[in-house]
């Protein structure tokens, strides 16, 4: 049987790629006949950079950056020739910090624009940036920061690039800003289809998952309305907003208003990396899986009507957990496979529980095993 797998990461465990090789790897000792293939499930979040090194190839290259809350850290990002591929969760993501350090008004996407910075140091010209699994909220403020921009209260005092910052901001500079980036590529991958304070706005629940308490996230609603306006003024635009924009607390926003960021769905844009059509047409079975309270289910039911489309005989199964809120029912999934894992697992525990997960579902899917 020829399977193709699309698997993202597992609360937050390891990226598509590995969780897509312990399921291979039990597919494959259970039958010799099986031939497994993966294809990264990308979502702009944890483990873009490990998925897209298996599509595009490239070297890591790692630099030193501050996290959300300032703290010095290390992220790493993918370079080949003058294209860098990046995940804005290496500096910025959730993973970085213990949930008591949460601060989402002393946060910054400095670490951001501080890779963007050692990317152009490294003669990269083209940069797609990955945006999810953020545990800031500043609109791009700590970004532009590292890039050279400038924000001044009204009595001229330079401000830090922290979110409880925004609402003070009453002027801006960019003569400092490395003239480099002006020439540069940006593409923004997302899966998030965030606003900025339209319906389903990047302030509604967001932030509390990043630690803001319901009176910080009335602050900080007022404090990027306020941003957004004078930053807007500042560049003699009108201000902007629809979705996809809200992704990772607005660095989104930011990258589009200054850079002309060309913004696409994560999942779509590995697809245009892939000859899918070529990957899915002699394919017995697909297996996909996703958090769907995170995203709806939208990147799996776009994959799976490409797959239909490209191959009407292959059967598809996604791979339900079942702590989150069911995908809704569809034409393009044939099957859904529940499974439930424990939570607060070690690591070792973890791919213990994933390698069970696949052997019950071969043993729940008797085709698989003849």
């Amino acid at each position: 049987m020829n399977i193709l797998l699309a698997l993202d990461s597992i609360k937050d465990f390891e990226n598509s790629i590995e969780i897509g090789n312990y399921f291979k790897e039990e597919l494959e000792s259970e039958n010799k006949n099986n031939k497994v293939s993966i294809l990264p499930f990308l979502d702009g979040g944890l483990g873009t950079v490990e998925s897209l090194k298996e599509v595009i190839g490239g070297d890591f290259s790692y630099v030193n950056v501050h996290d959300p809350i300032g703290e010095a850290s290390t992220a790493r990002y993918i370079i080949k020739k003058n294209l860098c591929a990046m995940e804005m969760a290496q500096a910025c993501g959730l993973r970085l910090l213990y949930k008591d350090n949460l601060n989402v008004m002393e946060s910054s996407s400095i670490g951001l624009g501080e890779m963007i910075v050692d990317g152009l140091n490294n003669g990269c010209e083209d940069f797609f940036i990955g945006i999810g699994d953020t545990a800031t909220n500043d609109m791009g403020m700590g970004m532009l920061y590292a890039l050279g921009v400038r924000f001044f209260d009204k009595n001229l005092n330079s401000l830090n690039p922290v979110a409880k910052n925004m609402i003070k901001v009453d002027s801006i500079d960019t003569s400092g800003l490395d003239k480099r980036v002006l020439d540069a590529n940006f593409e923004i991958a997302t899966s998030l289809p965030l606003t900025l304070f339209q319906k389903n706005s990047f302030l509604d629940k967001r932030p509390i998952r990043k630690g803001a308490s319901p009176e910080e996230i009335l602050q900080l609603e007022k404090a990027c309305r306020h941003f957004s306006k004078k930053v807007s003024d500042f560049l003699g635009a009108s201000e902007i907003d629809f979705p996809y924009l809200g992704a990772g607390g607005g660095v989104a926003w930011a990258l589009y208003i200054f850079f002309k960021a060309k913004i696409s769905n994560s999942m779509e844009l590995v697809l245009s990396l892939v000859d899918f059509e070529k990957e899915v047409k002699d394919k017995d079975l697909l297996i996909i899986s996703e958090n769907v309270d995170e995203f709806n289910g939208e990147n799996s039911i776009n994959l799976s009507k490409f797959a239909k489309r490209y191959n009407e005989n292959i059967k598809i199964i996604f791979l339900q957990d079942e702590d989150y809120q069911s995908l809704r029912d569809n034409p393009y999934i044939d099957e859904v496979y529940k499974f439930k894992i424990k939570a607060n697992l070690e690591r070792g525990d973890y791919k213990r529980e994933i390698k069970s997960i696949a052997r019950n579902f071969i043993s729940d899917n008797l085709s698989i095993k003849i």
